[in-house]
């Protein structure tokens, strides 16, 4: 499936080449997130039409060529988002936003224009780069559901590995998407004390799954005073706020409003052209504060997530919608709750 331009998704077929180095990938089924609406809708200035869409990919290794195989053929693997190479200024310094290809080297995102064309997972096949690394995961899992690890993998990264989440610590997520809540599930697995997390009054299905997943603390943001909930059930403020709000530039403001002096805040979602206004930076400098800016998921969040797949049955919930290869209109569509919000938690497409 190529998106030619914006809403023009186009059945094609584009071939398999002989390559000198990496192998192909048999997809299996690939989650459906922000990024690929955002290509789909036209709204991300990054996008490099044509290309086939799709970052959060599941499959088994069907060829590998320019020596041995780093799993069996046949092995079914979860591959990292970001490709790295290895050798750029933000590899060495072990960012996931690679500079080797541009506007961005990561899956989903390369223009099928270069060769050799198939860089998403809406597709049979997609093309194993050199660079990308793969994680190992279990035949036990159906493949929508396995897709999940890539919000698991970006919530135990945002939410517990960069803010250095210690046990019994305390945890406010702005967002109960499908890393919102991956996040949720991360720091109670850390061994958070309370972990509270927000959203809106869209968010019905979504607040009610952070409810069964533990969290003590849930707020429709658009009914309910945030701050006010928070001080009324942990009484203090939390050492962690972790922002996976979309396009929504005042969730800024709430985690520094939000955040306890010297805590830390994780910056996890991007405003697009949406600027953040009357930001007044003396209040992350009189409460100390540690902010960071996080766009993927580590290779140690990877490994966490497929461990976790394996040993926690709740996440089978996680993946609401599942459409075919001939639906990924209608499963985008569904991902950007053009379809309705009703029951929706995170969408896959399966091959």
């Amino acid at each position: 499936m190529v998106l030619v331009e914006p809403k023009q998704l186009t059945a094609s077929s584009l071939p398999m080449v002989d390559v000198e180095h990496g192998g192909w990938l048999a997809v299996e089924s690939t989650g459906i997130t922000g990024v690929d609406v955002q290509a789909w809708a036209g709204t991300s200035r990054s996008t490099p039409y044509p290309l086939v869409p799709g970052h959060e990919v599941v499959g088994r290794i069907a060829e590998w060529a320019g020596g041995p195989s780093p799993h069996p053929i046949g092995t079914r693997v979860v591959l990292e988002t970001s490709i790295r190479c290895g050798a750029c200024r933000r590899c060495l310094n072990d960012l996931s936003t690679c500079t080797f290809r541009q506007p961005v080297n990561a899956y989903g995102r390369i223009s099928s224009t270069h060769r050799p064309a198939l860089w998403g997972g809406l597709a049979e096949y997609i093309y194993i780069d050199p660079g990308a690394r793969m994680h190992v995961v279990t035949d036990d899992v159906e493949a929508a559901v396995a897709t999940f690890a890539h919000p698991l993998a970006a919530g135990f990264t945002w939410a517990v590995e960069l803010p250095h989440l210690s046990e019994g610590e305390n945890v406010m997520i702005l967002g109960p998407g499908p890393r919102g809540l991956a996040s949720l599930i991360a720091a109670k697995a850390a061994g958070a004390a309370w972990v509270g997390i927000s959203g809106l009054n869209r968010d019905t299905e979504r607040l009610a799954a952070a409810e069964r997943l533990g969290a003590d603390l849930v707020v429709d943001a658009t009914r309910e005073d945030v701050s006010g909930a928070v001080g009324n059930s942990l009484g203090a403020r939390p050492d962690v706020v972790v922002d996976v709000t979309g396009d929504d530039p005042d969730a800024i403001h709430m985690a520094l409003d939000l955040v306890r002096g010297g805590g830390r805040i994780t910056i996890a979602s991007t405003k697009g052209v949406n600027a953040v206004n009357q930001l007044f930076s003396d209040v992350i400098v009189l409460k100390e504060l540690s902010i960071r800016g996080a766009f993927g998921a580590s290779s140690t969040g990877y490994h966490w997530a497929t461990r976790q797949l394996g040993v926690d049955p709740r996440i089978d919930q996680m993946v609401s919608h599942e459409f075919p290869l001939t639906e990924s209109s209608r499963a985008i569509q569904a991902a950007a709750g053009i379809l309705g919000t009703d029951e929706l938690m995170s969408v896959a497409v399966t091959v």
